[in-house]
């Protein structure tokens, strides 16, 4: 075994895998097993079990998976690792527990022209797939499960450079995006087909995001290593897992934060954001970001962070805490570092060390679907007669805890408006972001929502738990109503009505980022906006500010920053000095004599710090 050092020092030449070396070899006599020898080798907190959901020889190469509305498995089978070639025969497949045991049933081919696929969602009538240098939507209107056409090309320019480090990890986020990742070293430039070069948006180490219904791509956030997993707590959070630098972050839009190398697009951003963890697990190669939000396990795995550790062949949860405007990752109860020269310990150990994580994704029972890309070496240690041999793995299994009752032959998509807003307060997100998703088609397809909106107000009007809360907002966001209800709770001149005067911090930090969704808030809410930054008490709402601020006309930010900078209270805050000055610097060249008097009220050392760095090179 490679000393800890060593390991970090080859996975950075080698560009930070994200998971497993899958080629055709021959396995290593007395290392292979198979699927259930392996899942019987696991270990895991009592009360928890695994089992195989499928295996090979009928799944093979499993690099990504989605789940629909109907609770079925689509799978990416990745056979072009690990070379990019011009034309694939990737595929995907549907996996269905029929009778629900947990255990699939049935399996279909739904597609087979995938070059190097890495990333896979489904929804708005069709299938949407990373496979570079295209961002792909295959249509499936009539939901046979069988393509109605090619596959439409909607973003083009993505890259191979690292074919560890495509774009991955697709996800709904909660205010009705698709999210995923893009690594370091792999250098893209996407747009729609026909872009010109200069129009194009440079993308390496990135959370980006791409509207279904606007056709919009934007990043979201930039830095990092070769993420390969983002997923939202129960407060639209995001979080980040990564390789090689430190293994996970708090992700705020408009953030800037740490890189494996190279520089931000932005060369006066001086200072980026950095992890959110304060341990070490053993190795460097973590895949998967899964924030628990099911109604299975017990109540304390709740908003804390699954992640695999692809060289330790194990899975962690890192316990999250609120710190400032951000969290703070620690050691979960079953997690201890490495030592004597052992791999530490995890919430799932394997006594199988082939075992290479890569996704962990909540099921509409509660219970968490894990793919395997299993495999005897974690990197890209190719032997010359490897690409001779005949010789495919791969795995899904299942996570469970106690005796989940089993959920089979449900259909989301058939359900009524009243039924899919009341799922907005399930227990399980699976229900709630699929509901989401189905409620927003529809009103992406022209569907007249003004039934579900109103429903959706009158929940709002009584509902008291924030997290719901902020699912009935979300879900009316997603159907075109957020605006309209905005404007008509504000009310009063100061525009300190409604969600923006709700007494807790999250629901007003999500009301600003919704009304910033266009860059057009319009100025009852920039005054409020205003009014917020001065006499706000919470961290989290000057952090939703100063990362909206980047969304908006130059000169509509002054009113806004210059209340930001005078918190005394923020300049040790891990996030929030910087987040002012990304939306402070391009200020300074607008107007350098305001900047400076900003500079001169300013209680943020680093802001006054960075406002005369940056005048400096002001010509």
């Amino acid at each position: 075994m490679l000393p800890r050092h060593a390991f970090i020092i080859a996975l950075f030449a080698l560009g930070a895998p994200a998971f497993a070396q899958g080629l055709n070899r021959t396995p290593a006599p007395g290392t292979y097993n198979k699927p259930d020898a392996t899942a019987k080798a696991m270990t895991l907190p009592e009360g928890f079990r695994v089992n195989v959901f499928a295996g090979e020889p009928d799944l093979v190469q499993p690099i990504a998976y989605a789940i629909d509305a109907r609770g079925r498995l689509w799978v990416i089978e990745n056979l072009s690792y690990p070379e990019w070639k011009k034309e694939g025969n990737d595929r995907i497949v549907i996996l269905e527990d029929t009778d629900g045991d947990g255990k699939f049933d049935t399996k279909k081919l739904f597609w087979d022209k995938g070059n190097f696929a890495t990333g896979i969602q489904v929804g708005f009538g069709g299938v949407y797939v990373g496979s570079p240098p295209n961002l792909l939507f295959i249509p499936d209107k009539d939901g046979d499960d069988k393509p109605d056409g090619e596959a439409e090309i909607l973003l083009d320019g993505w890259g191979w450079h690292d074919t560890h480090e495509t774009l991955n990890s697709f996800i709904w986020g909660p205010d009705g995006w698709l999210y995923g990742c893009q690594g370091v070293f792999t250098h893209s430039k996407p747009a729609k087909p026909g872009t010109p070069d200069k129009d194009r948006t440079p993308v390496n180490a990135a959370i980006w995001r791409w509207h279904p219904t606007k056709k919009i791509f934007e990043v979201f956030a930039e830095g990092g290593s070769n993420q390969w997993g983002v997923d939202f707590n129960d407060h639209g959070q995001a979080f980040m897992t990564a390789c090689v630098i430190p293994h996970l972050f708090h992700i705020i839009q408009g953030g800037r934060y740490h890189r494996q190398g190279g520089q931000h697009n932005n060369p006066n951003t001086y200072a980026d954001l950095k992890t959110i963890r304060t341990h070490n697990h053993f190795a460097a190669a973590f895949a998967g970001c899964m924030i628990y939000l099911g109604d299975q396990f017990p109540d304390q795995y709740r908003n804390q962070c699954f992640m695999n550790n692809i060289h330790a062949s194990k899975v962690h949860v890192d316990w999250l805490e609120r710190k400032g405007s951000g969290f703070a990752a620690k050691f979960g109860p079953h997690d201890r570092p490495a030592k004597d020269g052992d791999r530490g310990a995890g919430f799932l150990d394997n006594g199988d060390k082939w075992v290479r994580g890569l996704y962990l994704t909540t099921g509409p029972d509660g219970g968490v679907y894990l793919n395997d890309w299993y495999d005897q070496r974690p990197c890209h240690q190719l032997r010359p007669h490897d690409q001779d041999m005949e010789f495919k793995t791969g795995r899904i299994y299942k996570i469970t805890y106690g005796k989940p009752e089993p959920v089979k032959n449900i259909d989301l998509s058939k359900a009524s408006e009243e039924e899919l807003v009341k799922l907005q307060t399930h227990k399980n997100d699976w229900w709630v972001r699929q509901a989401r998703r189905v409620l927003q088609e529809r009103a992406g397809s022209g569907k007249d929502m003004t039934k579900a909106m109103a429903r959706l107000v009158e929940r709002l009007a009584v509902e008291k738990e924030t997290p719901k809360v902020l699912r009935l907002m979300w879900a009316l966001h997603a159907v075109d109503g957020w605006d309209v209800w905005f404007k008509w709770t504000q009310g009063a001149d100061d525009g300190k009505h409604g969600f923006l005067a709700n007494k807790d911090e999250y629901i007003r930090a999500w009301a600003i980022q919704l009304t910033c969704e266009d860059g057009k808030p319009g100025e009852d809410a920039l005054k409020a906006f205003a009014a917020l930054a001065m006499d706000d008490p919470s961290p989290v709402v000057r952090l939703y500010l100063a990362s909206a601020c980047q969304r908006l006309p130059l000169e509509q930010r002054w009113a806004i920053v210059e209340e930001l900078v005078k918190h005394e209270a923020d300049k040790n805050d891990q996030n929030l000095p910087l987040l002012y000055w990304y939306a402070i610097e391009p200020l300074v060249p607008a107007d350098k004599t305001r900047a400076l008097k900003l500079a001169a009220v300013s209680k943020v050392p680093v802001i006054r710090e960075y406002i005369a760095r940056r005048v400096a090179t002001v010509k």
